[in-house]
């Protein structure tokens, strides 16, 4: 028996040990409250957690605490008083209000609004430091040989290949975009708005809106133009079925002279064919030049045209959606 003794005691205490560090946990939580901290602050002091735990306990222990009233004692005691409602009067329980937190710094609206090109730095600079452009007005297009091949309109983004600019700043060499060709071209700078950064710094809203701004004022500039080489003509409503009347005219008398092989009855239709086009084309001239009587004011001051006016209200409207700088007049 005694030599049983030591071991079987051991077995015994270890199982119980066991139970007690097992079990122990479950019923803890239904001891009073000092002595469930004392219990834990035990435990944590014997597995070397006390130091680590101690701010958590305190934090835990801290929402256990009693709310202090403005007019002395406790929440709880207010509650557990004999003769009291379950529902203490405004009167006697009055909370202290919370203090509310700093604001935040308020944020400006410049901020708030700033869009992808005010942030990233697409900004109008001058020919030698930009990377890219658009086209203000219709613009010719040459290769690097020089060669013509034709004109693009307003409203074109090119994309200037540094490497290459001309050394007076007035010529741009690189590609338009999105399709880019084959061979880098060449432009005049004379109507390129030039930029830094790339397109890709828009948004696709204001990318649309730069383009639609230069395409529309492109074509307004133009038509100015085009109403003060023809002194007004090309403001007439009549002036482009006068163009044509008179083409198709001039087409079949020529025509008419190279017969020379027609009967004379088939000559006689010819002939009163183009008397009809004649006429057709003298009574629209004479539309046009009582347009152009009537509206003599406005002929001598193209900006007064109604189509004029039209594409700048239009093009304008664009501008709102522009960056600060980006819409040039």
């Amino acid at each position: 028996m005694r030599k049983n003794f030591w071991p079987l005691f051991i077995i015994v205490a270890a199982l119980g040990a066991a139970a007690v560090w097992t079990q122990t946990p479950r019923h803890v939580t239904k001891l009073p409250d000092g002595l469930r901290r004392t219990f834990r602050s035990y435990v944590r002091s014997a597995q070397g957690l006390s130091d680590i735990t101690e701010q958590i306990a305190a934090q835990t222990d801290e929402k256990d605490k009693p709310v202090t009233l403005l007019g002395g004692g406790t929440a709880s005691a207010v509650a557990d008083a004999p003769g009291k409602p379950e529902k203490p009067e405004k009167a006697d329980i009055q909370v202290k209000p919370d203090v509310p937190a700093s604001p935040t710094a308020p944020v400006s609206a410049v901020q708030r609004f700033a869009s992808p090109a005010d942030i990233k730095g697409v900004k109008v600079v001058d020919v030698a430091s930009a990377e890219w452009c658009v086209l203000m007005r219709s613009t010719p297009i040459e290769a690097l040989d020089e060669k013509p091949l034709g004109n693009a309109s307003g409203g074109r983004f090119f994309l200037i290949e540094r490497r290459a600019r001309a050394a007076n700043g007035k010529l741009l060499i690189g590609n338009f975009t999105p399709k880019k060709l084959s061979q880098p071209v060449q432009i005049n700078s004379r109507y390129a708005l030039c930029l830094s950064g790339s397109p890709d710094e828009l948004s696709t809203a204001q990318r649309h809106a730069l383009k639609m701004y230069y395409q529309l004022r492109g074509e307004a500039l133009d038509y100015l133009d085009e109403i003060r080489q023809t002194n007004g003509d090309s403001a007439s409503p009549f002036y482009h079925k006068l163009l044509e009347a008179e083409r198709i005219r001039d087409f079949r008398a020529k025509e008419l002279s190279q017969m020379n092989s027609l009967r004379s009855d088939q000559r006689a239709v010819e002939v009163s064919e183009l008397e009809k086009l004649k006429t057709k084309a003298a009574d629209i001239r004479a539309q046009h030049e009582e347009w152009k009587r009537a509206h003599s004011t406005q002929i001598a001051d193209p900006k007064q045209d109604p189509h004029y006016k039209e594409l700048v209200t239009e093009y304008r409207r664009y501008a709102t959606s522009l960056p600060a700088g980006l819409a040039i007049e």
